[in-house]
């Protein structure tokens, strides 16, 4: 019984001097509020996935970038954690899912290009090159497409066919943010 009531004293007596703590160093409301900076701590995983990817430690860096997307899924910034998760599975061997995780960075920000070169070479290395390029000529709706398009053509040798798609994409949608990036690919050839 005894040693029960200790137990209860020092339980107590931690409790009241915690509370003491908190309030002695937060002011009169006695607390504050823990808060969880979700995008500052993908960015520490994301910058931890860097260091593992340049140290060619793939599967540490896909744990951290996936970290970094789990905290961030609903931000647009996640289509970088997206894409960094899916260049892991690029050098994995894993086209497959690479290709699906590039389709989703894609649709939270369609306006980078190194998303759609990794698409292209995602493609390109499951070698359906060809039926891609037939699926994304017949949607006309999607401007996008044509880059997509041009840089198949491009990566697969046919840099002619691939500047005349270029040139039509820059002639047709001048004022998107892309066009400039679509310029510079038409400056490398």
């Amino acid at each position: 019984m005894k040693l029960n009531y200790k137990i209860f004293l020092l339980i107590y007596s931690l409790l009241i001097m915690s509370a003491y703590a908190m309030k002695s160093n937060h002011g009169l409301d006695g607390y504050i509020e823990n808060t969880i900076d979700a995008a500052k701590n993908a960015r520490i995983h994301s910058n931890m996935g860097n260091i593992y990817f340049d140290e060619k430690k793939f599967i540490s860096a896909l744990k951290e970038y996936e970290i970094a997307y789990a905290l961030t899924r609903n931000i647009p910034s996640s289509a970088t954690y997206m894409y960094n998760i899916a260049r892991c599975h690029m050098v994995l061997g894993n086209y497959k899912l690479a290709k699906e995780l590039i389709l989703g960075a894609i649709d939270k920000d369609c306006i980078n290009m190194t998303y759609y070169e990794a698409l292209c070479d995602c493609i390109i290395q499951l070698k359906q090159h060809k039926k891609e390029i037939e699926k994304y000529l017949s949607d006309t709706t999607n401007p996008y497409n044509k880059i997509v398009v041009g840089l198949l053509y491009f990566k697969t040798g046919q840099k002619t066919t691939a500047k005349l798609i270029f040139d039509d994409f820059v002639n047709e949608y001048p004022d998107m943010l892309i066009t400039s990036d679509v310029k510079a690919m038409l400056n490398k050839m």
